[in-house]
């Protein structure tokens, strides 16, 4: 099957062993891939980071593997915008990613007009329940494309259209939440609002299934405060919250959004009837 949709695999030049896992499974999948090289937190100047992303935010001070993450999220966009496709696919390293994925990255037809980031992956464990709008359309293999009306973090595996990966680039030196924060978290994100974004149902990607260590979690994936600094970001992340609560209650009970379990599949509904 023809790829037109390139994939830019973000991985460590420290983690080899990503890379040969990763790059086997997307052997077995039938697709090809391009790396991109990650920012490394231990060895990236602090000028570099900070060009793309600040050090807190609305969700406090942030660790130096989640900012170094969040450049390599923008390098690979860089990337992408200097080839010549329509869309991309961005794979984290520790991805593991359905039967159907050489389906999806054929062309870019099946993705619903007006939405700039489509979510492959479902973030944690079993499922969760989402606010989502109406279905808009579907993958090749019979998956659902809803719009995203709550936040459903995870940047393990997205894909960006040109206009996505242009708005994500005009913010670097603006950015102050993580990677995943910035592109699925509407309550503390403008881009994620300019993205109108969907996810695919059910998930054709899920972080869950090796047993790695995280890279960035010894560098402090979210800085955890104390006393009144820690009251002060649990109230500030609340406020968050409760500002995007009306329009989802309206959304929710005028019939424009419903709440849908999601969770990953790693066969597609048309190959399991």
């Amino acid at each position: 099957m023809p790829q037109s949709l390139p994939i830019y695999v973000i991985n460590l030049a420290r983690r080899p062993d990503r890379l040969r896992r990763i790059g086997d499974h997307l052997a077995a999948r039938g697709v090809a891939f391009i790396r991109q090289e990650a920012c490394d937190a231990t060895t990236t100047p602090e000028a570099a980071i900070a060009s793309v992303i600040h050090s807190s935010g609305p969700l406090g001070q942030l660790g130096q593997g989640d900012r170094a993450c969040t450049v390599s999220h923008s390098w690979a966009w860089q990337a992408f915008l200097e080839s010549g496709a329509s869309h991309a696919l961005f794979l984290e390293d520790d991805i593991y990613l359905a039967e159907d994925l050489a389906s999806v990255l054929d062309h870019a037809d099946w993705i619903p007009p007006g939405i700039e980031a489509v979510k492959l992956e479902k973030f944690g464990a079993g499922a969760s329940r989402l606010l989502l709008g109406p279905k808009i359309g579907a993958t090749p293999m019979g998956r659902a494309i809803h719009r995203m009306m709550s936040r459903h973090v995870g940047g393990g595996a997205y894909i960006l259209s040109r206009a996505g990966a242009e708005a994500a680039l005009a913010w670097r030196g603006k950015i102050r939440v993580p990677i995943d924060h910035f592109l699925f978290n509407d309550t503390v994100s403008p881009l994620r609002r300019a993205l109108k974004p969907a996810i695919i149902v059910p998930a054709m990607a899920t972080q869950r299934a090796y047993d790695y260590n995280s890279d960035i979690a010894p560098l402090g994936k979210a800085v955890r405060p104390k006393g009144w600094r820690k009251r002060l970001r649990t109230l500030r992340r609340g406020a968050n919250e409760v500002n995007q609560a009306p329009r989802q209650v309206l959304q929710y009970l005028t019939g424009q959004a419903t709440l849908v379990d999601v969770a990953f599949a790693e066969t597609p509904p048309a190959q399991s009837r």
